[in-house]
């Protein structure tokens, strides 16, 4: 059961799971061909709107790029921030749980995500 008490079945892991692990191929897939569930609308909607932060993360290391050194560490510490946050949404999709990770989920907020519940 996640924190609010819905039953997730298994079929609905696997799908936000294949949400968030596909990115936005994965979220679109998922939004078309399992819409009428609510936790896989909700990992989709995260996933578009982790894609959004990290498209946004790549042209801000792109542009730190031109900075020697510096630009370059800095540019490699928002990609470690993204696999991070990345390999914990798979382990939380996984495991059954709305997760409300920083900025990302501010984003998904925008785009509607709190519809789905």
């Amino acid at each position: 059961m996640s924190a609010s008490g819905e039953a997730i079945s298994e079929e609905e892991k696997l799908w936000g799971f294949i949400a968030w692990l596909l990115s936005i191929v994965g979220a679109v897939l998922a939004l078309v061909l399992k819409p009428g569930y609510r936790y896989v609308r909700y990992w989709a909607y995260l996933s578009i709107a982790f894609f959004i932060v990290s498209l946004a993360a790549w042209v801000l290391s792109t542009v730190l790029a031109f900075i020697p050194i510096i630009g370059w560490v800095l540019g490699a510490l928002i990609s470690l921030a993204l696999f991070v946050v990345w390999i914990i949404g798979i382990v939380k999709s996984l495991s059954k749980e709305y997760w409300r990770p920083p900025l990302v989920y501010d984003i998904a907020k925008m785009i509607g995500v709190e519809k789905v519940k």
